[in-house]
């Protein structure tokens, strides 16, 4: 039996993965680091143990000018690094991404372990 975890993340900086790699300076990425674990970990306070594998769906919503699919990696690279012990491809077997216009800037991720 799967056993899925639903996490709503809200409050999280909009980051395109064109604006990361764009040359922003190693300490705004540090900074926006860091405010991404703040949040995260102040919405959710688990972690998801390196002994068990998932597959995870992400549901980005965009109260204005929603991120084209891919440019929302960047800010599920920043998530996956506080939600997962380790996301390496053995642990973490795939994702899918929605990205859409919402009533709110959130993000949903069902987990569903393995």
């Amino acid at each position: 039996m799967v056993k899925t975890t639903r996490i709503e993340l809200k409050g999280l900086p909009k980051i395109s993965l064109n604006e990361w790699y764009a040359g922003t300076h190693w300490n705004k990425r540090k900074t926006t680091k860091d405010n991404y674990k703040w949040i995260v970990k102040s919405q959710f306070k688990g972690v998801f143990p390196k002994t068990k594998q998932y597959d995870c769906e992400y549901y980005f919503e965009f109260r204005i000018r929603p991120l084209d699919v891919t440019n929302t990696v960047s800010m599920i690279k920043m998530i996956e690094d506080i939600i997962f012990e380790d996301d390496n491809y053995k642990i973490v077997n795939s994702i899918s991404i929605n990205s859409q216009k919402g009533k709110e800037d959130k993000v949903t991720i069902i987990v569903n372990e393995l």
